[in-house]
């Protein structure tokens, strides 16, 4: 088992500190005076337990037993929720796109580049399919596709995770993610990374399942509704797709595209991120007022977008 790699030291403390101030401060026209209370004095706890000052894992270290320990997730074998669903055929304009794209990489194999563009392409597709042509049916109604929207690159921190009997924080940058709300609803329904090439998809899939678990656990720990999450992984060719239900049990189903046969992949694409836009706003809306108190006390903390860590040393655990 490859070890942790472990920060001895960071320099976001003071950025954490001043994060948590501000998220006070834009709480208190929302919080009743006893969650206010609640709020204070869990951050006040926080400070004296130094939890502002945790070390970090790099979620990319961690392999798949890692992240079923840290997040207390298991694998199930039950889960048929990918299966047989229905195809969806690219338009002309991406099809076409996707060729011309293969074209002129032809020559040079599969590499990331590739990878990436492929990978846009779909994505994008899949998004602009589900909210330009939204269901209709009464689960649906009230949908408001606005809400729906991918993201790249931010660089993420969850804690905390115990390892070797000390605190520390999970950091690290998927390359995709969907949001379906807001980052105080914790509303990230669909996890996105890419690899190498099939010698890299066991890593791909431990981060990625890392990344989906530190959603789940804030999300379960803040009391939500409902604390699914889906993750994709994939080389551009071969598509891994993951899913965390609301029992912390975690399935997988492969597909291949080496032809560019894509129609399977975006129909579970369409099928997640249709999933994803029904949990949105109504259900982060109506949890997010009712689970306030329940925020205030949650131990766990959970950032998007920070700033990077920058470690003076590390140490291999």
């Amino acid at each position: 088992m490859p070890p942790f790699k472990v920060a001895k030291k960071r320099t976001t403390t003071k950025q954490r500190m001043k994060d948590a101030i501000l998220d006070l401060h834009s709480k208190t026209q929302k919080l009743s005076l006893t969650q206010l209370k609640a709020y204070i004095e869990n951050l006040t706890s926080m400070f004296e337990e130094g939890q502002f000052e945790r070390p970090t894992i790099a979620i990319s270290s961690l392999n798949i037993g890692d992240v079923q320990v840290l997040l207390q997730l298991t694998h199930s074998l039950d889960n048929l929720e990918f299966y047989n669903r229905t195809p969806v055929e690219l338009s002309p304009v991406y099809a076409k796109w996707i060729d011309i794209t293969r074209d002129a990489f032809g020559k040079s194999g599969p590499n990331k580049a590739l990878t990436r563009i492929t990978l846009n392409n779909l994505l994008i597709f899949a998004h602009h399919f589900v909210t330009s042509q939204p269901s209709t049916t009464s689960s649906d109604m009230n949908i408001n596709m606005n809400d729906l929207n991918l993201n790249a690159e931010g660089l993420w921190r969850y804690g905390p995770v115990m390892h070797k009997d000390t605190k520390h924080d999970l950091v690290g940058r998927p390359d995709y993610s969907l949001w379906y709300g807001n980052e105080e609803d914790v509303a990230v329904s669909v996890v996105v990374v890419e690899t190498k090439g099939v010698e890299s998809v066991t890593s791909g899939v431990s981060q990625t399942l890392g990344y989906m678990g530190c959603v789940h656990r804030r999300r379960k720990d803040l009391q939500k509704k409902d604390a699914t999450v889906y993750g994709v992984v994939s080389d551009g060719q071969c598509w891994w797709f993951l899913k965390i239900n609301n029992d912390s049990e975690w399935s997988e189903y492969i597909i291949t595209a080496r032809h560019g046969n894509y129609q399977e992949v975006v129909g579970i694409l369409v099928h997640i991120f249709r999933t994803a836009a029904t949990m949105s706003p109504a259900q982060s809306e109506g949890t997010s007022l009712q689970t306030h108190s329940k925020e205030a006390s949650a131990e766990s903390y959970m950032g998007f977008d920070e700033e990077a860590v920058e470690d003076d040393d590390e140490e291999e655990f």
